[in-house]
């Protein structure tokens, strides 16, 4: 249920290029039950205006939420987070949100991020992976960013990379010369990648609302995805 929290800073810091880590502990209500890949609003001091960012944390824990921040220095809601402190407080509205994992389902799943949307996805990794998940089931991330220096936890995706056979991290630079990896548009590496049979499987996508788009088309009418199997807050395929 959607309620009114307070929150402190207890930890900010730079995870990749320009974009931040906010750990929050929860002061009242102190805990949250939210699913991973839902969203909170951050209200805004001295405004009735709020700023919308992915819980980028596990919903194991409930005392606390991470988000993760990209600068924005014409974005409100950035550039107030951005000069958050430890100690700093902060009221948000949570949880919010209907794409969330389908921790109920057992099918093989396909993330799709385009640079900060990588929050979204990273929640419901990191649940995965706590909740032995990744042991059983198939899972291909697809991450798109422009330079190697924006990737959001490259070591710890390789590691489950290695660590589980089904996991497979799929990084894709767009304007990187020196990168022996994917390049180019992410829609491109995900087409070449993944077969042409994904009616039993689920996908969940975030970034620019064009790239959502254009990777819902790619599944649903190449790849043989469900509309039903496809989520994210920023586009609803029709049925």
């Amino acid at each position: 249920m959607q309620a009114t929290h307070t929150g402190q800073v207890v930890h900010s810091a730079e995870v990749s290029k320009g974009i931040i880590l906010l750990n929050i502990k929860l002061n009242e209500p102190s805990s949250v039950d939210f699913k991973a890949g839902q969203y909170v609003a951050v209200l805004l001091p001295d405004s009735d205006k709020a700023s919308y960012y992915s819980i980028a944390s596990s919903p194991n824990k409930k005392g606390e939420i991470e988000l993760i921040v990209k600068e924005d220095k014409l974005g409100a809601g950035a550039v107030y987070l951005f000069s958050l402190k430890e100690g700093d407080q902060v009221t948000l509205n949570m949880p919010l949100g209907d794409a969330f994992l389908r921790d109920d389902s057992d099918k093989n799943i396909v993330f799709v991020a385009g640079a900060s949307g990588a929050s979204y996805i990273r929640s419901m990794i990191h649940f995965l992976d706590e909740s032995n998940h990744l042991a059983f089931r198939e899972i291909h991330y697809f991450l798109g960013c422009r330079e190697e220096d924006e990737l959001m936890e490259p070591s710890y995706m390789h590691a489950l990379a290695e660590k589980y056979e089904g996991f497979h991290f799929h990084p894709a630079l767009s304007h990187q010369d020196d990168w022996d990896g994917h390049t180019g548009l992410i829609t491109d590496v995900v087409d070449k990648v993944l077969s042409n049979d994904l009616s039993k499987w689920e996908a969940y996508s975030a970034g620019s609302p064009a790239m959502v788009k254009a990777v819902a088309d790619l599944l649903i009418s190449t790849k043989s995805l469900k509309p039903t199997q496809f989520f994210s807050d920023l586009y609803t395929p029709e049925i």
